[in-house]
This record gives structure tokens, C-alpha cells and sequence, in this order.
């Protein structure tokens, strides 16, 4: 790794799931821009866009990696000093396996598995196999956020109505339970642990206290990662960092290079919010820092269409401030 950035961890995330999988050389391509700037973390967003054992539905007619080029990608990141770390989804964001009937006994409602299913934890026992065959990182983000309408489906047929952190945390600990037959640790993100407060409607309102007995049930191997792409408020994020410290030691962070609005990208916007998170993560002691590049509704943007924002990030996390001399490169 670079010496002169300052974070532990320092990332980037590419979204391989809106109907535009990446190339494996248009991939590796990536990494070596990355690994010039002084990125020594990839991850590879795949909600059904990788090959897993048992599952040939996954990425069915739309494009997927297969196993042997995950492991020529996790060779040739590792070749560059960047860990390739597996984004899944193992709770929602799962819209596209729901195409086929085969799925329809594990779907709770929209995109959301059905928890407490035995088959539900076949199907995230055989991701956790492929990705232990592929991925030498012993890391694995299993997303589980924007899960709304959790335990409003097929499973309050069967259950009724049920305190939906349990059924979040019950099924966290079922995951954790397999992550660690492979000796996984995981990463999730933070915002179900908020929504849920909110009844779902906001990721961030008023109250943001988490009862007690939630933080005491989140396993010893799972670490939160708080997402903010929008705000350009430092003290916003100071905030946030705090209440999901609150619930769980070592928040990561992760903030957005703007490729999801359309045709074009965002990269003033992008430079903007990414100062401020960054400062913010300074003053906190967020050690562990990655940037999404999210490719909502078909991956119009090209991700190379924010490498100035990459580039700013990169200096940012060197503890260049000056904007002019970034400017100048």
C-alpha cells in the first residue's frame, strides 16, 4: 500500500449488477488505475452477476463472472496490492432471481429473501462456498440494506406479525454462523439497524437510538459500514459516525463518485461530499474508507467518467487539501 494514505483500508466499489458486467481485462485495467493512486481495496458488487455452486439461474442469460475469472481477477489484484473483496447481497437487492420460479419458495416480498427458510440458507451456504474457492480475501460485504418491506410477505403468512429487528438480527446470526465455516469475516451495511426505527421510511431520522439488546446481538464477526453519498455537511457525518459507533466498534465508510444519475457523471457533486466524509472520517478515526460507483437503473456512466474524482479522493486520503495543486495533478 502507498505509505502516504492515511486510512487502513482504502477502496473503491464497482457495481457489477445493472445489466453492464465489466470485462475482466476492462477489470484489471481498473485495478491498475486504482493501484497508482494508491487504492488497496477493490470490491466487486454482484448480486446474482458471479457463478455459484448449485445455482445456474444466477446471472441466467445476463451476464456473470464465472469462478475461474474471479480467481484470475483475485490473482491479478493481489498482483497490485489490492484486496478484491466479494459484495453480495444475501437479504435483499435479490430482484433479479425472482424472474425465475425455481426462487419463488425462499421470496418474502419485492426483492427480499424469505428469512428463517432452511432453503434460503442452502442458497447463501452455496454463495459462501463459491466465493471461498475464488476470493483469497477473507472479507465478504453481504449488503442487507434497503430491506423494507422485511417480514411483510411470505413471511408473515407464515409467522404473523413479529418485531422485525428480530428477524433481522436472527437472520445476521444464521449468515454469520455460515461466513464462519470459511472463516469469514463480514462486512453489512449499517442503515436497516436506522430504517427500522423509522418504520423503514428513512434511512436517518430523529431517532436514532438502537435498543440495546440489538447491539448486543450483532456477531463478533460482522462490522457495520455506514453509506452516505448525498451530504456536502460535515457534521452530518460526524453524527452518523457516532450513532453507528454506538452500536458497533471499527465503522467503516463508505461514500459515492456519482455514475448513477444518468448518462453523465457527477464529479463536482462527488468531490464535494467526498471532502467532507473524509474529514469527517479523519476527526472520527474511521480507519477503513471505500468509494461506490452505484449503476442505478442500466449503468449508463461510464465508471471511467469519475476518475478525477477518484484521483481527488486519493489525494484527499493523503492529506492533500489544496485543491489547486489536486487540480493541477
Amino acid at each position: 500500500m502507498n505509505k502516504n494514505i492515511k486510512f487502513r483500508t482504502f477502496g473503491a466499489m464497482l457495481d457489477m449488477s445493472r445489466n453492464a458486467v465489466m470485462k475482466p481485462k476492462t477489470v484489471e485495467k481498473y485495478i491498475d488505475i486504482m493501484a497508482s493512486l494508491g487504492y488497496n481495496c477493490l470490491m466487486l458488487y454482484t448480486e446474482d452477476t458471479y457463478e455459484v455452486n448449485n445455482q445456474p439461474y444466477f446471472g441466467h442469460n445476463r451476464g456473470r463472472y464465472s469462478k475461474g475469472e474471479l480467481k484470475e481477477l483475485d490473482s491479478y489484484a493481489n498482483s497490485k496490492g489490492i484486496e478484491l473483496i466479494p459484495c453480495i447481497q444475501t437479504l435483499a437487492h435479490l430482484d433479479a432471481i425472482f424472474h425465475w420460479d425455481t426462487y419463488a419458495d425462499i421470496r418474502d416480498c419485492n426483492d427480499i429473501l424469505l428469512c428463517d427458510e432452511e432453503k434460503t440458507y442452502k442458497l447463501i451456504d452455496d454463495m459462501f462456498t463459491s466465493l471461498d474457492k475464488c476470493f483469497t480475501s477473507r472479507t465478504v460485504n453481504i449488503g442487507m440494506d434497503e430491506a423494507h418491506m422485511l417480514g411483510r410477505g411470505k413471511y408473515y403468512d407464515k409467522h404473523g406479525a413479529q418485531d422485525r429487528f428480530d428477524i433481522l438480527l436472527n437472520h445476521l446470526n444464521k449468515v454469520s454462523k455460515i461466513a464462519k465455516k470459511y472463516n469469514f469475516e463480514l462486512l453489512m451495511w449499517g442503515d436497516m439497524f436506522f430504517r427500522l426505527l423509522e418504520n423503514g421510511a428513512e434511512c436517518y431520522g430523529e431517532n436514532n437510538d438502537v435498543p440495546s439488546r440489538v447491539k448486543n446481538m450483532i456477531p463478533d464477526n460482522v462490522n457495520l459500514v455506514y453509506w452516505d453519498y448525498y451530504s456536502k455537511e460535515k457534521s452530518n457525518y460526524d453524527k452518523r459516525i457516532k450513532d453507528h459507533s454506538a452500536i458497533k466498534d471499527n465503522v467503516w465508510f463508505a461514500g459515492g463518485l456519482w455514475t448513477w444519475s444518468g448518462f453523465a457523471p457527477h464529479n463536482s457533486f462527488s468531490i464535494e461530499t467526498t471532502k467532507a466524509a473524509f474529514d469527517s472520517c479523519f476527526e472520527n478515526g474511521v480507519k477503513d474508507v471505500f468509494i461506490t460507483m452505484w449503476g442505478d437503473n442500466g449503468s449508463e456512466c461510464s465508471k471511467f467518467a469519475v476518475l478525477p474524482s477518484l484521483y481527488y479522493a486519493s489525494e484527499l486520503a493523503k492529506g492533500n487539501n489544496d485543491f489547486d495543486s489536486i487540480k493541477q495533478g
